[in-house]
């Protein structure tokens, strides 16, 4: 296979491994069991300065990082369509197997590793990317944005409860997860995955709609050549980005100084995809920069590796917290776990860059790929992309 077929955007990547950091980060916090804790147990818990490290990672990254990825998986789904335009034996069948593989993957992942899985959701919605990309640009933005809107409209008009956090006030989880069996996690892990619907109906409504936006806007984007110019944009991206995060925080901020939204106020859960964006375009334009090169070619192996790395990293808080492991759950305070999900995203960034001297593709890339050309794919040779 020609060279030029592995090429990958280093800067995109690192902008993806960046993402890929703050989801660590977020699912140590429920890993940990601090998630699962009432707000006034956790706060009796924790001292004065892990109090404000939660509540600044809840205002600041809660919540994003997962809508930032969902703009790239769009995105990265718009530069495969374009890589394999060319080809003749990349048919339709092909690519939704794609998605249906990734959902296997997602739910291998919320039964033995991480409940809280995002790759079923993933694969999901993705089945509509092919059916979207047919639309003009115009029409994919204009019905991104339109379902990014739908969901607070619908929470406004439907008379369903405000989101909720999914663990909080779970203390059989703590109980389940901190237990020396491993059976007890599975089984807790099916409970939390069944009744996850029935916890925060609001929550997953207002995330489905934000998501599959999120998605379609990365398309559309991909679609229109932009990545190829980013450099001559970095200015416009640094100033809509600033914009997108000032707004952002602002509804974020009222939206927590209010006991519960009504009306129009549920508008203010824009908050999410607007910080999203934000940090998209501020990163982006950030290691686009001359002087980001070396930066950008560190962190781009995690990048190329992301569903490794997500899966890998679910394995290892396991291993830390869970009571199979070391029995860490219920027992570190937030800067404590933030600090662990910061060593393992750098284990994780290690272990790529030594796995891309030698591999074409991530471990769990390379079974996803297999699995969908249904043939095994070249796995041994350096990465042309590295």
């Amino acid at each position: 296979m020609a060279a030029s077929q592995y090429y990958r955007d280093d800067r995109i990547d690192a902008v993806r491994a960046l993402v890929l950091g703050v989801v660590v980060i977020m699912n140590m916090l429920t890993l940990s069991g601090l998630a699962y804790l009432q707000p006034d147990a956790r706060a009796e818990m924790l001292g004065a300065v892990d109090r404000a490290a939660w509540g600044f990672l809840d205002v600041f990254f809660d919540g994003k990082a997962l809508a930032a990825f969902s703009f790239m998986f769009g995105l990265s789904f718009s530069m495969i369509l374009q890589r394999t335009a060319a080809r003749t034996d990349t048919s339709l069948a092909q690519v939704m197997r794609r998605f249906l593989v990734l959902g296997a993957i997602g739910v291998f992942n919320a039964i033995f590793l991480f409940w809280a899985d995002i790759l079923m959701t993933y694969a999901a919605l993705g089945l509509l990317l092919p059916l979207a990309a047919r639309l003009s640009q115009r029409a994919i933005f204009a019905l991104g944005i339109g379902l990014i809107l739908a969901g607070p409209v619908i929470l406004a008009f439907s008379g369903i409860d405000p989101p909720a956090p999914v663990p909080e006030g779970r203390d059989d989880s703590l109980r389940a997860f901190a237990s020396p069996h491993y059976a007890d996690t599975v089984s807790q892990n099916l409970s939390m995955i069944a009744g996850a619907a029935d916890a925060s109906t609001g929550m997953l409504l207002l995330r489905l709609f934000m998501l599959s936006g999120l998605f379609l806007l990365g398309l559309a984007v991909g679609k229109t050549g932009l990545l190829a110019r980013i450099t001559a944009l970095r200015g416009r991206l640094l100033q809509g980005g600033g914009l997108c995060l000032a707004m952002g925080l602002c509804g974020g901020l009222v939206l927590r100084l209010m006991d519960a939204p009504q009306g129009v106020w549920f508008l203010l859960y824009l908050e999410t995809p607007l910080m999203a964006l934000g940090y998209l375009m501020v990163l982006t334009a950030a290691l686009h920069d001359a002087r980001a090169g070396r930066l950008a070619a560190l962190l781009a192996p995690l990048g190329r590796m992301s569903l490794t790395g997500y899966l890998s990293a679910s394995i290892l808080g396991q291993v830390l917290f869970y009571g199979w492991g070391f029995r860490l759950i219920g027992q570190t305070g937030t800067l404590a776990v933030a600090t662990i999900a910061v060593g393992i995203f750098l284990l994780l960034s290690c272990f790529a860059h030594l796995w891309f001297r030698h591999f074409i593709y991530g471990p769990w890339e390379w079974l996803w790929r297999s699995l969908t050309h249904l043939r095994r794919q070249p796995m041994l040779g350096r990465s042309a992309a590295g």
